[in-house]
């Protein structure tokens, strides 16, 4: 009832997709508004003009992976097949197949996608990023109040194509609906409308008692319906209560143990609903209502009754769900691992995180070897989600293996412990695990697990400068991998030496790396295909090719979100921030920048300089803090690159506040020395810049690069030129800032063009020094960025003005409370402000805000 717009929208929405292209609709609202009724109407009304796909996800203690398309593989051999083989990617592809048949638009009907697994967010994000190029309709209904700024199903939403979503709200019923459903009972309408505020489940429950009377809960209606049926129909019912998914009808009887007739029986009173093929209560409140009325007795036994009665092949995450409630531990330490690996395998690594969790407490009525193999496995699945308590998990099974002497397992855990530690920032920790390792398999045959250590090390000395120690790690590693067909450490071996050929230029370097890319994915090596892109871009980085780096960076980026790999998606997002930070794009590069800072400890260091470097020169206040720290960082790291990186925008600062340190002068005379001793000519070249800018280099040291040896030799057109070729504009600027007046005039014009406000002022007064006359400044185009505010920070700006909260805030911009503040700090600081309120002041004052 009452529905008639939103059904018109839809039904306009499907007609249009031929023409305009497919959309990803949102129809979300309280538990009982109507979603589920409106979808159902929309789709009756275009099954005959429409392919119709609709999937449920269920309210299990923990989901299974892709459940939804489950239940739409059915009807569809090609999506069951890619589920029942758990490849992932035909699962995604398959799902945008069906989306985009030509001859009639599709409908596809994702229903609760608040109890949705992380597969199905995944596929969600996957199939909604290319609607537009679709022929059909993706809903998808969620409760409003389930989703909170911390639920996964906001990031997916906050990352759709905004020109591809269309949101429908549900609101309640109004008073003549009311009286119309209460009609022909002794129900007061202003009263159930007082109660129900109008929504629609409510409503007809409350017209259902045949009391006469507002019952006080949704319980006390429901209980009311259940007490007229028979004994035995009333056992059905709670059995069924505690089955959150759709029973199969070939299933009801062995399953429920109840007969036709008292299936119909629940039926006639709207308890349970007969589909084509399928029996599911009438509404997910209903089977709630009658799941409390259980005590715990009856709760425990019908699950354990469930677990003997279930058939064969279901899925092992709907066993945990009743092991779990049954309190059977012996089942949920069977079932728990074999649904953690089956989560794991489709990417749903937050699924297999909550059943590892399920059977933490349980561990120790394991064997110390299994209970080892759990731990590990649990570590890497939090690994992956870029949870720092991977480390102890994983400390943990390092434990227990070294208690047993399990001495290959221990070594393939100390591996591990390589990648975990230097991801969150312990590098001492991360060596001596890779030591360790080598040093137990040295002693054996050389096998997979020894190419996988020295691989691993090798990884870390490239990051150190050991640039001869890494290469002959990496070969030996290559040759025992070669011989023992350990393709993984093989993928990891040649990714150092293919790291290596890029950096010296030498002749297919690039294709090396390509080719290697190529070969992990062939292999589903997931995690290895990001790095490889993430490696390609790095490395372009690093020698300035930004066109490339920034390729690779949105590259390893979207492929890292396809395979739901948050770590790698982390790291991505911050090279390409750094790519748009060496474009002179700071604006973009902040706003990146600072909703990624703090998330991942191994890349703070660089996002910290690259913060640093940008209030420098544009002028705002806190680049003392984010240089600092980004020192502190790449200390603490001990990466060559990283405290090549720091030290330079450091030397920056002290150039423009025109004062030095002669302490960290001498150590940035010593890094500049190492970094090209270890193969880092462009990041030393950046620090030697700047140590010549402050006179402070007391020679040109050999094996920089060309732009900076043509600089220092006085070539200054020629260095501008090659910053111009790559589009580095503040580079270009540097070394226009070092020629005569027209050169330097050029800089000054650059520099104001790229909002250097702090760098250009510097220029200003030598060049007035010098007696050049100079016209005023150019202004800025808007008046937020009079304060230098990027779009981000103007958008919470606006939001501050409103009062939000910091979660109000995040609820409305889809981004995570941590993203917030870390905005609303750099609207402090660049608002000179102490508060959140004198922000705002200031900012009326200054005439930044529209409102």
């Amino acid at each position: 009832m009452e529905r008639e717009a939103e059904l018109g929208l839809l039904t306009e929405l499907l007609g249009g997709v031929g023409e305009l292209g497919g959309q990803v609709v949102l129809i979300r609202g309280e538990a009982g508004i109507g979603k589920s009724a409106l979808v159902r109407a929309f789709v009756e009304s275009a099954a005959d003009s429409a392919h119709i796909h609709v999937g449920f996800c269920d309210d299990l203690q923990t989901p299974q992976p892709f459940g939804p398309f489950w239940d739409m593989a059915r009807d569809e051999p090609a999506l069951r097949r890619a589920l029942k083989e758990s490849d992932r990617q035909a699962v995604l592809e398959t799902l945008v197949d069906l989306l985009s048949m030509s001859l009639r638009p599709t409908v596809m009907v994702i229903e609760d996608t608040q109890w949705s697994d992380e597969a199905t967010l995944d596929a969600v994000k996957y199939v909604g990023r290319r609607t537009a190029g679709a022929h059909g309709l993706l809903l998808l209904t969620y409760r409003v109040g389930e989703v909170d700024v911390d639920h996964p199903l906001r990031t997916v939403i906050g990352d759709l194509p905004p020109e591809s979503v269309t949101r429908i709200e549900l609101a309640g019923l109004s008073r003549s609906a009311v009286s119309e459903i209460i009609r022909g009972t002794d129900l007061d309408a202003d009263r159930v409308l007082e109660v129900t505020h109008g929504n629609p489940f409510l409503v007809t429950e409350m017209a259902s008692t045949e009391s006469g009377e507002v019952p006080g809960s949704v319980r006390d209606s429901v209980m009311a319906r259940v007490g007229r049926l028979s004994v035995e129909a009333r056992e059905v019912l709670k059995v069924m209560s505690v089955v959150p998914e759709r029973v199969p009808l070939d299933e009801y009887q062995s399953i429920s143990g109840g007969s036709a007739g008292q299936l119909a029986e629940c039926e006639r009173l709207g308890l349970l609903e007969v589909g084509v093929d399928t029996v599911s209560f009438k509404h997910e409140l209903i089977r709630r209502a009658v799941e409390a009325s259980l005590t715990i007795s009856e709760s425990t036994a019908i699950h354990r009754a469930l677990l003997e009665r279930l058939p064969a092949g279901t899925s092992p995450a709907r066993l945990v769900h009743h092991a779990r409630c049954a309190k059977d531990v012996p089942r949920l330490i069977e079932y728990a691992p074999k649904a953690a690996r089956a989560a794991s395998e489709v990417g749903s690594h937050r699924e297999a995180s909550a059943h590892y969790q399920a059977l933490g407490p349980y561990l120790d009525h394991m064997g110390a070897l299994d209970r080892a193999g759990v731990l590990f496995d649990w570590a890497r699945v939090e690994y992956y989600l870029g949870n720092v308590d991977s480390i102890e998990i994983l400390d943990r099974a390092i434990g227990l293996l070294r208690e047993v002497g399990a001495d290959t397992d221990l070594a393939r855990a100390l591996v591990l412990g390589v990648e975990l530690n230097r991801t969150h920032g312990r590098f001492d920790s991360a060596n001596a695990s890779a030591v360790e390792a080598i040093q137990i398999l040295e002693g054996g045959e050389p096998g997979a697990g020894l190419a996988h250590a020295l691989a691993a090390c090798a990884w870390l000395q490239i990051h150190r400068g050991l640039i001869r120690e890494a290469e002959a790690n990496a070969d030996r590693a290559i040759v025992i991998a070669d011989s023992t067909d350990a393709e993984l450490a093989m993928l990891v071996a040649l990714g150092v030496k293919g790291t290596l050929l890029y950096v010296r230029g030498e002749a297919g370097g690039l294709d090396f790396m390509e080719e290697l890319r190529r070969h992990a994915e062939r292999g589903g090596h997931r995690h290895e295909e990001v790095s490889a892109l993430l490696r390609m871009a790095v490395v372009a980085l690093e020698i300035r090719d930004l066109a490339r780096a920034s390729d690779f960076a949105l590259q390893s980026r979207n492929t890292a979100v396809r395979y739901e790999l948050p770590t790698l998606e982390t790291v991505a997002t911050a090279v390409y921030a750094e790519a748009r930070f060496w474009a002179g794009a700071w604006v973009e590069a902040e706003d990146l920048a600072t909703e990624t800072f703090g998330l991942r400890s191994n890349v703070d260091v660089r996002l910290a300089a690259a913060l640093g470097a940008v209030r420098t020169r544009t002028g705002h206040a806190g680049s003392e803090e984010f240089l600092e720290r980004a020192w502190a960082l790449a200390g603490e790291s001990g990466e060559i690159d990283h405290l090549l990186f720091s030290a330079a925008v450091l030397a920056e600062r002290m150039w423009l506040d025109s004062r030095s340190d002669a302490d960290l002068i001498d150590q940035f005379r010593d890094l500049v020395e190492q970094g090209i001793r270890f193969e880092y000519p462009w990041p030393a070249g950046s620090l030697a810049l700047w140590l010549w800018m402050l006179g402070a280099l007391e020679e040109i040291p050999k094996g920089l690069p060309v732009p900076y040896r043509d600089l220092f030799d006085g070539r200054i057109a020629s260095a501008a030129e090659f910053w111009e070729s790559r589009d580095i504009p503040y580079e270009r600027a540097l070394a226009l800032i070092c020629g005569d007046v027209s050169q330097r005039l050029q800089a000054l014009e650059i520099l104001e063009s790229l909002g250097a406000s702090a760098v250009a002022s510097k220029m200003r007064r030598e060049l007035r020094a010098d007696g050049v006359s100079l016209r005023r400044g150019r202004g800025k185009a808007t008046r937020s960025s009079r304060a230098g505010l990027t779009g981000r920070q103007a958008e919470v700006l606006e939001l501050l003005d409103e009062g939000l909260s910091n979660a109000q805030i995040a609820d409305r911009l889809f981004v995570s409370t941590r993203t917030v503040e870390n905005h609303v700090s750099a609207l402090l600081a660049k608002l000179d402000s102490t508060t959140r309120s004198e922000a705002v002041d200031k900012a009326r004052s200054e005439g930044l805000l529209t409102g």
